[in-house]
């Protein structure tokens, strides 16, 4: 494994311009990893973008949005790649199906993401990772910007669109956030009004209605000091967690029930630093409970397996684990700083 600082991170991105390159992310590809990718492959001569499985609906409607053509994204892995990028993902294990794929693979491999390291050893693996970024889309649009690409309205829509997505709606930001937003903008020639259609879809009135009524039966805690809200969503319980953390919860978790469990948490940023508290990883270290998978960012993650039987056994190994994190940091209790 090659550790790469930002010069080498350019120099890469130039050494591959023009040869052949695949472009992928983590299984279910949020905004920050689609809007990076397929902006990145406007850069590249020769590029595919390749999912595992899926992307989101945010993401497919913000593709749609802005005029790129999703027949350019495949699912198929590309072998005869030179260079396979992996973008807002540090480990193969949240790639899905391309997990034995990346494995086996001769070419390199350079990660860029913005999220703690993984312990990934091959040793044809380059890694980019900086969590003084918030996002993927950040450190694409900084690189890029110093190889002197030259940005389209939409491709500064696209950056501008992940950035928004994965800094929680600025919740989790720095002055470098701030000054790169500035510049998406004017490059797109739009205000911050303007994006939020593309990013965010008004719900039908029956979501919406569903989801305060999901709030209203559910469980508020208090840990230590912070309000937890815990249940049981009627339909999609992400929408159900990120609700209760904009009424004033400090961590969500809400799960549904189909044919298999599927949990959604959620943290007030900049919480999980505070805590040292990664919810992607608590939720992927949990999530064989119910024979299943998990993973996610700090402050946003997710799990699901198909044991319908594990679901409340699963939630009280969550709230288990987050009191033992308030515990060890806040002995007498979490005081905002």
């Amino acid at each position: 494994m090659n550790i790469l600082d930002f010069e080498a991170l350019k120099r890469t991105l130039l050494e591959y311009k023009a040869r052949r390159v695949m472009l992928t992310f983590h299984s279910l590809g949020d905004t920050d990893s689609v809007a990076s990718a397929f902006t990145l492959a406007e850069f590249f001569t020769n590029a595919t973008v390749a999912t595992p499985d899926f992307i989101t609906t945010n993401s497919r409607r913000m593709l749609v949005r802005l005029g790129f053509d999703e027949r350019r994204l495949t699912t198929a892995f590309d072998n005869s790649a030179e260079l396979i990028i992996m973008l807002d993902v540090n480990n193969f294990e949240d790639c899905g199906q391309f997990k034995g794929k990346l494995e086996s693979a001769k070419s390199k491999i350079m990660i860029i993401d913005h999220h703690l390291a993984q312990g990934n050893r091959k040793e044809n693996l380059l890694l980019f990772n900086d969590e003084s970024y918030n996002s993927a889309s950040s450190i694409v649009y900084e690189a890029l910007k110093e190889v002197g690409f030259k940005f389209t309205k939409e491709t500064a829509e696209l950056l501008a669109l992940g950035i928004i997505s994965d800094s929680a709606e600025f919740k989790n930001s720095s002055a470098r956030t701030f000054s790169e937003m500035g510049d998406l903008l004017r490059m797109a020639n739009m205000n911050y009004a303007s994006l939020i259609p593309i990013l965010q879809r008004i719900a039908s009135p029956e979501a919406r209605r569903d989801s305060i009524i999901d709030l209203f039966n559910s469980k508020p805690t208090i840990i230590s000091g912070l309000l937890c809200i815990t249940g049981r969503a009627r339909d999609h319980a992400n929408q159900s967690a990120d609700n209760a953390i904009r009424v004033g919860a400090d961590i969500a978790l809400f799960h549904a029930l189909n044919n298999e469990i599927s949990f959604s948490a959620r943290m007030r940023p900049p919480l999980d630093r505070e805590l040292g508290l990664h919810l992607g990883e608590l939720m992927k270290s949990l999530s064989p409970i119910m024979n299943g998978h998990g993973g996610g960012h700090p402050c946003a993650a997710g799990a699901y397996g198909p044991d319908l039987t594990k679901a409340d056994e699963f939630s009280r190994a969550v709230i288990d684990a987050v009191t033992a994190a308030v515990a060890k940091r806040y002995p007498k209790g979490y005081t905002s700083r």
